[in-house]
């Protein structure tokens, strides 16, 4: 390069009007970075203040399976328990169905089919949880209680199959999304060696993909954990566990319903408010582990 066309030669300068933008920018995004970590701190460091109460005053009882506050008894067993099969129900039923369909979508050649979907996705994701729960009180309830011969259908079942479909749309998405984002080259030069389509996909594509997949899962799964109002209607609430205990015909409890139906009806200080604020920082610290975990998928997604 001459010396005419070098840049700092030729006296061409950044405008200072420029850096101070570019500083402000960079300032204020740093800001809200740091306002975002303080605001989670102030909330886990309240919750975990709040719940102290709890561990002094109920102590053993935290674990055993009964709840009932007019005799200090605060057992959280039976909304874990509830909580954590739910979930589980969710994801065998979601996953599957979503992997599948999102491998369909991503392996069409249709990219109007990929419009429709991702647009059907959208509005599936918006529609807000308290009209899925009306949608499982209305009919899968009843369908669920004619089909299987039961006096309810509000079990544990019920929430997990109304679970899966609220979830489907955020593993659909992004399951679509890590199978689409495989650099082209890889598929190309995987057909120019003769491999037939789901060879290119079973040995080059997944592999690739499957990272970011569990990271979707993991994500929906956080989702899941943190839904009260669609739960709350269709599990029924009850503080016990099944018997037997693998039994999801039986009407249970998960913190979210717990929280929802009894927070304002216990009284600030108390006890029994203490117990339940324990229960929200339990779901807070599994969704923090559960987004490190899909964040952790993600990342090594990207180095493969």
């Amino acid at each position: 390069m001459s010396a005419d066309n070098h840049p700092h030669k030729s006296g061409l300068k950044v405008k200072p009007r420029r850096l101070s933008k570019n500083y402000a920018v960079k300032s204020y995004a740093l800001a809200s970075c740091l306002s975002s970590i303080g605001l989670f701190g102030l909330i886990f460091i309240v919750l975990a203040v709040q719940s102290l109460p709890a561990f002094t005053e109920a102590g053993s009882t935290l674990l055993s399976a009964r709840w009932n506050p007019t005799d200090n008894q605060y057992g959280m067993l039976p909304m874990l328990y509830g909580t954590l099969v739910v979930m589980f129900i969710a994801m065998i039923v979601a996953v599957p169905i979503g992997v599948f369909a999102a491998i369909y979508i991503a392996e069409t050649r249709s990219a109007r089919l990929r419009r429709f979907t991702r647009s059907s996705l959208e509005v599936l994701a918006g529609i807000p949880s308290i009209v899925y729960g009306l949608i499982g009180v209305a009919y899968v309830s009843v369908w669920i209680a004619k089909g299987l011969d039961l006096q309810t259908g509000r079990l544990i079942l019920t929430a997990g199959l109304i679970l899966a479909v609220m979830i489907l749309p955020t593993i659909l998405s992004l399951t679509t999304d890590a199978i689409l984002n495989v650099p082209r080259d890889f598929r190309e030069n995987a057909q120019a060696l003769g491999l037939y389509r789901y060879e290119v996909f079973r040995d080059v594509i997944w592999p690739i993909a499957k990272t970011d997949i569990a990271g979707a899962a993991l994500l929906a799964l956080g989702r899941a954990l943190g839904e009260t109002m669609a739960v709350m209607l269709v599990i029924g609430s009850i503080d016990r566990l099944p018997k037997p205990i693998f039994n999801v015909l039986s009407s249970g409890q998960t913190i979210t319903s717990k929280l929802g139906r009894e927070v304002g009806e216990s009284a600030f200080g108390s006890t029994h408010f203490s117990a339940l604020v324990l229960m929200s920082l339990i779901l807070v610290t599994i969704t923090v582990l559960l987004t490190a975990a899909s964040q952790h998928f993600f990342g090594r997604g990207r180095h493969v």
